[in-house]
């Protein structure tokens, strides 16, 4: 394993998708958190320009993306 402290689970170009993924880990007793949640603007009329991202400690990463891929279909 390396030394990252999160562990990337979910990317969206769209903050309120990311938002409902967090949610869901969270309300299934994961620890999750947004990154550049803030910063995704968008350039020159091409929409979103830094997707978020969804990430996890790295020990609950394998149960989130499970749990994602599991409510993505």
């Amino acid at each position: 394993m390396t030394d990252k402290k999160f562990a990337e689970v979910f990317i969206s170009q769209y903050s309120a998708e990311a938002r409902m993924v967090r949610q869901m880990l969270e309300s299934n007793g994961l620890d999750a958190m947004l990154l550049d949640e803030y910063a995704n603007g968008s350039v020159g009329g091409f929409g979103p320009a830094i997707p978020v991202r969804v990430v996890v400690p790295p020990d609950q990463a394998e149960a989130a993306r499970a749990l994602i891929e599991t409510t993505d279909k």
